[in-house]
């Protein structure tokens, strides 16, 4: 294996590749039952060309790079509505998570406002995060699984690596480490990831279930209001309070239409609402949940 530069980003870029491929095989089940695509990196030259990279855009034209992007009616020629966007992190210390998980808030905040398809976002924490920010991203919808670096630890020193090593220890340590685990068999790198799947059960399997509920979840009611009229506009709560003798309680369809308010309902009590100038856009938001 040839020495790198900056031994403890790669070692991160390797941590951060083993939970991709941890979670890449029961997310890529989920879609192909339930018939949505599972985007990640790697090629896809029909929807980003030459890039590995899985990118989406939000509504300020900003660009975020995801680990894992859920859509519905993609394929690997054409990309879909996206439904689910999940992030992966890693940091060795508490120090480093903090403006991580503030990094990873936003990003997911502004996508699932950008795209009304969206129905779940979530973070796969690996390594040492605060209660605080774990809190904060779930205070904003953000589902979370938390691997502590003490379970990941353990389950690689039984394989002879250790990776609670002192934050001052020399960059030639670090590049010991990474020799060590690039060294292992298919076999002994496997018994890592399953002891690890293992150790990490219950939180793991309800961070999919979690992701399950959203994307399948039953809709019980749809509401569709078409608003007709023009508006009108006072310079006070008191002429405005007056006006209302002269409004007609009956419209008609002399009158123009302003727009349509869509209203969905779920049996899991989740609500998402949209209001649209054409009956082509209330159109299209409606088949994301058909």
């Amino acid at each position: 294996m040839p020495e790198v530069t900056s031994p403890g980003h790669k070692l991160g870029q390797m941590i951060g590749n083993l939970f991709e491929e941890l979670c890449a095989k029961d997310l890529a089940r989920f879609c192909s039952e339930h018939g949505f695509y599972c985007d990640r990196r790697g090629p896809r030259p029909h929807v980003r060309g030459k890039s590995q990279k899985v990118t989406w855009v939000d509504a300020a034209g900003n660009k975020h790079d995801l680990d894992y992007v859920i859509e519905k009616g993609g394929s690997l020629e054409k990309r879909g509505e996206p439904v689910a966007f999940i992030e992966l992190a890693w940091r060795r210390y508490t120090k480093h998570s903090r403006n991580k998980t503030g990094e990873l808030e936003g990003s997911l905040l502004h996508l699932r406002n950008s795209y009304r398809s969206c129905l779940f976002v979530g973070c796969i924490l690996a390594g040492r995060y605060t209660e605080g920010g774990k809190n904060q991203l779930r205070s904003h919808g953000i589902v979370v699984l938390h691997v502590p670096f003490e379970t990941l630890a353990t389950c690689f020193r039984q394989q002879g690596i250790e990776l609670d090593y002192p934050e001052n220890a020399p960059a030639s340590h670090k590049r010991a480490v990474i020799r060590r685990w690039g060294g292992l068999s298919a076999r002994n790198l496997n018994a890592v990831t399953t002891r690890l799947r293992n150790a990490i059960e219950p939180d793991y399997s309800e961070f999919l279930r979690s992701l399950e509920r959203s994307l399948l979840r039953r809709v019980t009611v749809v509401r569709v209001l078409p608003l007709y009229g023009s508006a009108m506009e006072f310079s006070s709560v008191r002429e405005a309070v007056a006006a209302f003798d002269s409004v007609a309680l009956t419209g008609g369809s002399e009158l123009p239409l302003v727009q349509f308010e869509v209203q969905v309902r779920f049996a899991n009590g989740d609500a998402v609402d949209g209001v649209f100038q054409d009956k082509a856009g209330a159109l299209k938001f409606l088949s994301m949940f058909a």
